[in-house]
């Protein structure tokens, strides 16, 4: 049996090596994708709205019963789509997979941000890297680049927390099953899922309320904004998850 420590330790150098890989697999991406928007500037080419794949795990609770449908989900991807069409990304959802399984209460209401991530190096996450390796549209752990963000439907997140994402150590992101429950207006929230995808495409929070990335998001009446800056595009279309358009004349 492995020591606690030990497995502590390889967990923290795993997901490091991970976090590297991808950060190495983003700097390399932003070299390609500025290169190709020069050469098409100067070329006058047109280049087609680049892509951001997104697939869905939705869990079950202990009983069995998942935690919601996933037509509940077609307005906030329609959302997120809309969102990101704004600095020339198409959200494309390439599948769903609710998980008959029942999930664990720690993988039902995990933990939130820093504390996520101690879970992740300790291997408390398990539950969601089995299931995401048996979903094929989550994609492959080799597929650096253009590989789906897997939102994860979970029951409840500890604190204030409606979801979570750990940026570059993680192909997947957490968000909590009422956000897409219209029934409940004091927690339906169509801005969360793009607002994590933002996370994993590596992108920090913004101070103005405006903006999609503004921390924090309080429905039915204080909801955060959708708009992005050209920075945050330009971050997003350098990002290894965005599958370029096609440059045409």
């Amino acid at each position: 049996m492995t020591n606690p420590i030990t497995a502590a330790a390889l967990g923290v150098g795993r997901t490091l090596l991970q976090a590297g890989t991808h950060l190495a697999a983003d700097v390399a991406t932003a070299t390609v994708r500025g290169a190709e928007a020069v050469g098409a500037k100067v070329s006058g080419k047109v280049v087609e709205p680049a892509t951001l794949r997104l697939s869905v795990l939705i869990l079950s609770d202990e009983r069995g019963v998942p935690l919601l449908q996933p037509a509940d989900l077609d307005p906030a991807i329609s959302f997120a789509s809309s969102v990101l069409e704004t600095v020339g990304i198409r959200v494309r959802h390439v599948g769903t997979r609710t998980v008959t399984e029942p999930a664990p209460t720690g993988a039902l209401d995990p933990r939130a941000n820093r504390a996520l991530l101690l879970d992740e190096f300790l291997g408390r996450n398990a539950f969601y890297g089995d299931h995401l390796r048996r979903f094929a549209d989550a994609g492959e752990s080799t597929d650096l680049v253009g590989r789906p963000v897997t939102a994860i439907v979970v029951r409840d997140i500890a604190g204030r927390t409606t979801g979570c994402s750990l940026g570059v150590s993680a192909d997947w992101v957490i968000v909590q099953a009422a956000l897409f429950d219209r029934s409940q207006p004091h927690s339906y929230d169509e801005s969360v899922l793009v607002h994590e995808l933002g996370h994993a495409c590596n992108l920090p929070h913004h101070r103005s309320k405006g903006n999609l990335m503004f921390p924090s998001s309080s429905p039915p009446g204080n909801l955060r904004g959708s708009a992005l800056t050209g920075w945050q595009g330009a971050l997003l279309h350098a990002n290894r998850h965005v599958v370029p358009g096609v440059t045409r004349s």
